[in-house]
């Protein structure tokens, strides 16, 4: 019992020091395209805006390149510099954010007759992380818009952030084309 008061008490000490983590995605596309008619891409130079070093570089932009041509590959596709199917673009935006985390308190039921224990949690804490979006674009030769992956991570920091960010290109293109698991 006191081995899991201990790290109940350090979860809920600790905790609110770390940044949220969890990525959150969104898919929209253009219905009634037949994506499986669509068997050729091509990447083209995407936009990043960011101050960081990290992220605002080539060799970052290569990783992100890599990660979206290898993910376009295992779902069949054939890369083309001429005249592709599809044009694949992508947008990488960040910014520095300031948060409060705030605990309250944790009850923990006491059992056979033993009163409960109440942890009081830790004092309002400042918590600093780094958010970035990440949006890649499929659109046919036209330039019409048919599919649209937009993800949002967390990292504590921009290093952090600049190695998810490459590899949730390919958590993202994992949803493309809509309809197949």
């Amino acid at each position: 019992m006191k081995s899991m008061l201990r790290w109940l008490l350090a979860a809920v000490i600790f905790a609110p020091l770390a940044p949220p983590v969890s990525a959150a995605s969104d898919i929209s596309f253009a219905a009634g395209t037949d994506f499986r008619s669509l068997r050729t891409f091509a990447i083209r130079e995407g936009g990043i805006v960011s101050d960081k070093l990290e992220i605002s570089n080539r060799l970052f932009r290569q990783r992100l390149h890599a990660s979206i041509r290898a993910a376009l590959l295992k779902k069949g596709l054939r890369e083309t510099p001429d005249k592709p199917d599809v044009w694949v673009t992508y947008s990488v935006t960040d910014k520095d954010v300031r948060a409060v985390a705030r605990m309250g308190q944790t009850r923990i039921r006491g059992g056979r007759g033993a009163p409960d224990v109440v942890l009081q949690g830790p004092p309002a804490t400042p918590v600093l992380y780094t958010e970035g979006v990440l949006v890649i674009d499929i659109s046919n030769a036209s330039n019409s818009l048919l599919w649209r992956g937009t993800l949002e991570d967390r990292a504590a920091s921009a290093p952090q952030l600049s190695k998810q960010l490459s590899e949730d290109a390919s958590k993202l293109l994992a949803k493309y084309p809509p309809g197949r698991k």
